[in-house]
């Protein structure tokens, strides 16, 4: 939030998160504060930075830089396709219908439980087979919710058992959706792809902001070298794949660990959560975890401070904390 300038949007800060198993309960202090916040109040906020004007349309398709929607067809000299998991206008462009294979799906609510931390809730045979359930504490009240790993949409019985359960309550109204976990090309002909669009969230922790907000400000600053003649469109789109790829360890790690877990049995999942109560452990977990889309790069690539002036023969990021990315 301090990085791009919306923490207005701040709700409440959290120094620890647990893990709650079905016979215990694991609480690991954070070596840096996570949050809650308001999403409608930081896309706001997002807005007002923006030079932009704002069309609601829906995508018929393209054909190379015109796009045809509902509202007319425009002429485009950069395509970015943000729309979500769907990806409409990079699908639009190969006519492919989009399968729900590699979204997970989850479903919340918003509880009266005013607590701290983040809190995680892990029970195959009582909430879901693959799948989790949690608690997001946002001031006054939580928001609570199911998601299964597999793609189950019908988690209205499921989330009912959980509330019930756990807090003793019942939903208050419903919101939810497919979150991607498979990563998809960020480009697609002369499209670029950021955030769901490219499957950027991550997996296990279906966490999709930070990334979409990282990549989104890395390509950015491609774009605005093609828009200031500093480099080619396709030298662009080159570059932001090779910045996108060097990303993807990280991606592949949680991947592993999605599906990784759910095949142990409870013991196994115990073993793992005590052995992450070592001194150091949780610690060095987690600052990976945070380094690979650092805020601190994000705030630079936010501002434009990372990126050096381009050059038409390629384009030259510098060396940030543990990044260092070049491209001739």
């Amino acid at each position: 939030l301090e990085a791009t300038g919306t923490m207005d949007s701040l709700l409440q800060v959290h120094d620890h998160c647990d893990l709650h198993l079905p016979a215990q309960t694991f609480e690991y202090p954070t070596p840096y504060p996570f949050c809650t916040f308001d999403y409608r109040a930081m896309c706001n906020l997002l807005l007002a930075q923006a030079d932009v004007e704002i069309l609601h349309a829906s995508v018929l398709g393209h054909r190379g830089h015109l796009v045809e929607t509902t509202r007319g067809t425009f002429d485009a000299e950069i395509l970015i396709d943000a729309s979500g998991w769907r990806a409409a206008l990079a699908a639009s462009s190969r006519q492919e219908v989009r399968s729900h294979q590699g979204l997970s799906f989850g479903l919340e609510t918003v509880v009266p439980v005013p607590v701290s931390g983040l809190h995680f809730y892990y029970d195959p045979d009582r909430l879901l087979p693959f799948g989790i359930g949690w608690l997001f504490p946002t001031g006054g009240s939580s928001r609570a919710g199911v998601g299964s790993y597999l793609g189950y949409t019908r988690l209205s019985r499921a989330l009912a058992e959980f509330l019930d359960t756990e807090f003793s309550g019942s939903p208050d109204g419903l919101h939810g959706g497919y979150f991607p976990f498979r990563r998809q090309s960020p480009t697609s002909g002369p499209v670029f792809r950021v955030g769901d669009a490219a499957g950027q969230c991550l997996p296990l922790t279906g966490e999709g902001i930070r990334p979409a907000l990282y990549f989104g400000a890395a390509l950015g600053r491609f774009v605005r070298g093609v828009l200031a003649g500093e480099m080619t469109e396709p030298g662009a789109l080159k570059a932001y794949r090779q910045f996108v790829e060097r990303h993807a360890h990280t991606a592949r790690i949680l991947l592993a660990a999605q599906y990784g877990p759910p095949r142990l049995p409870m013991a196994g999942i115990e073993t793992i959560a005590s052995g992450l109560e070592r001194p150091g452990w949780m610690d060095a977990l987690l600052r990976a975890y945070w380094r690979a889309f650092n805020p601190a790069v994000l705030g630079q690539l936010w501002s434009g401070e990372v990126l050096r002036r381009p050059q038409r023969s390629g384009f030259h990021v510098d060396s940030i904390a543990s990044h260092s990315i070049e491209y001739r």
